[in-house]
C-alpha cells in the first residue's frame, strides 16, 4: 500500500469511528458525555399518555463543551425526548430549592444529540421554585426531541424533581439533577398553577414591549 493510500485509509477509518461513537453529526448524547460530573437518562410516563425520557449532564465550572464558558458556574444540561406519547410535550421544568441561585437560562442547538434540529422553547425563564421551558408554539411531537436546555448556577449538583406535561392537561415527574439538595414534590394541581403563572408572565412581558 502506498503512502497516499495508507493515509486515505487511516482517515476513512478514523471518520467511521467518530460516526459510530458520536453519531452522524459528531455530537455525543448528554448521557454519554464523560466530561460531565453527573450524567444519565431518566424515563417518564403517565396515565395521560406521556412516554419518553430526559437525558442530562452536569458540568463543573468552566468545563461545558470543552471550553472555558461560565468559568465560575456549574452548567446543567437537559434534553427531552418524546418516544411514543399520545400527546405532544409542551412543558418541561426542573425544581429548585428556595435558596438556590440560577442564571443564564438558555438552549444550545449544537450540543447533546447527534440528530439536528429539535423543538425550541419560547420563551424560557425561571420562577422561584422552578426553571421552566415552555413549548407552546413548537411542541415536542412523537419521535421528536428538544434542543439541549441549559441553565447555570453557583451551586453544586443535588437532586430534585423534574416535570413534563402534554397538552397542558397531564403531567409526569422524574428525579433529575438540580442545584439543590432538597427534594421538591409538586402535587398534580401544581402543574396548572405553574403553567398559568408562566403564561401570565408572558402576557406581562408582551404588553411591556408594546
Amino acid at each position: 500500500m502506498t503512502g497516499g493510500n495508507f493515509n486515505k485509509t487511516r482517515i476513512a477509518v478514523t471518520f467511521l469511528a467518530v460516526i459510530l461513537l458520536f453519531g452522524e453529526s459528531g455530537i455525543a448524547a448528554l448521557k454519554d458525555d464523560t466530561t460531565a460530573i453527573s450524567r444519565g437518562r431518566e424515563f417518564f410516563s403517565s396515565g395521560g399518555g406521556l412516554n419518553g425520557y430526559v437525558d442530562y449532564a452536569v458540568y463543573a465550572p468552566g468545563k461545558y463543551d470543552g471550553e472555558m464558558l461560565f468559568p465560575n458556574l456549574y452548567v446543567y444540561a437537559y434534553q427531552v425526548f418524546n418516544q411514543s406519547s399520545t400527546v405532544s410535550i409542551d412543558y418541561f421544568s426542573v425544581g429548585l430549592a428556595p435558596d438556590v441561585s440560577v442564571s443564564n437560562v438558555l438552549c444550545d442547538q449544537a450540543a447533546g444529540h447527534a440528530e439536528p434540529g429539535g423543538s425550541v422553547p419560547n420563551p424560557w425563564f425561571k420562577l422561584p421554585q422552578s426553571v421552566i421551558y415552555l413549548f407552546p408554539y413548537d411542541n415536542i411531537g412523537q419521535g421528536e426531541h428538544s434542543l439541549t436546555l441549559l441553565f447555570t448556577s453557583n451551586s453544586d449538583t443535588g437532586m430534585a424533581n423534574g416535570a413534563v406535561s402534554g397538552g397542558f392537561t397531564g403531567g409526569a415527574i422524574m428525579a433529575l439533577p438540580s442545584p439543590s439538595s432538597v427534594w421538591i414534590t409538586p402535587e398534580p394541581a401544581t402543574f396548572g398553577l405553574l403553567i398559568g403563572g408562566a403564561f401570565m408572565a408572558i402576557r406581562r412581558k408582551t404588553k411591556g414591549l408594546r
